[in-house]
C-alpha cells in the first residue's frame, strides 16, 4: 500500500524553515510571488515553493509531524532576525505539543543508536551543522529530512542506507505525496 512508505514525521532543515518563513504568504495564502523575486533564478526555486505549498495543503488534513530541534533554533539565532526567531519558536512549540501528546515516549533506543553513527568517519563529508541536524532528525525518529539545499541530497542514498532517513527536497517529497494527495482533500 502507498501509505506504508509515506514519510509522516519530517525534520525541517534550516533552509526549509527559512523558506517557509520568507514565502509563507505564498505557501499558506496563495499570494503570488513577484516576478522580480530572486527565487525565480534559483535552480528549482519556484518548483520547490510550489511543492511546499502542495505539501502544506495536504497537511491541513493529513497532520504530518514537522520536527525541529534545539540545534535548529541555534541556527535561527545565528541569523540575527528576531521575527524569524519568534516564528521558529512557534514552530518548535507546535512540534513539542505533538511530542507531548504521545502516551509512550516517541523516541526509542534504536533511533538513538543509529544517530550516533553520524559520529563516525563515514559521515565526514557532512558539515558540522548538517551533521547535528541530521543526528537530531534520526534521534527524533523522523522518516525524512526536508531540505532546500542542492548538495545534501547528493548524499541521500548513503544517509538512507546507513540511517534509514530520507533526504528530500520539497519537489521530491511532493512526488511521494502526490499519488495520495487527493485522499486528503
Amino acid at each position: 500500500m502507498l501509505f506504508d512508505n509515506l514519510p509522516t514525521r519530517i525534520f525541517l532543515d534550516s533552509s526549509t524553515l527559512q523558506t517557509l518563513n520568507t514565502y509563507g504568504e505564498f505557501i499558506w495564502e496563495g499570494i503570488e510571488v513577484e516576478d522580480n523575486n530572486p527565487i525565480w533564478i534559483v535552480p528549482d526555486g519556484i518548483d520547490n515553493l510550489n511543492a511546499l505549498r502542495n505539501i502544506f495543503l495536504v497537511n491541513q488534513r493529513a497532520n504530518f509531524e514537522f520536527a525541529l530541534s534545539q540545534n535548529s533554533l541555534q541556527e535561527v539565532v545565528a541569523k540575527g532576525d528576531n521575527g524569524y526567531l519568534q516564528w521558529a519558536f512557534a514552530v518548535i512549540d507546535h512540534w513539542q505539543s505533538m511530542l507531548d501528546a504521545y502516551v509512550q515516549n516517541p523516541i526509542n533506543q534504536e533511533d538513538l543508536t543509529r544517530a550516533f553513527k553520524l559520529d563516525t568517519p563515514s559521515f565526514g563529508y557532512l558539515g558540522l551543522g548538517d551533521r547535528k541536524l541530521i543526528k537530531d532528525a534520526v534521534m527524533l525518529g523522523c522518516h525524512a529530512f526536508l531540505t532546500m539545499e542542492r548538495k545534501l541530497p547528493k548524499n541521500a542514498h548513503h544517509i538512507q542506507q546507513e540511517l534509514g532517513l530520507l533526504i528530500l527536497t520539497p519537489v521530491r517529497y511532493w512526488d511521494i505525496l502526490k499519488p495520495v494527495a487527493n485522499l486528503y482533500f
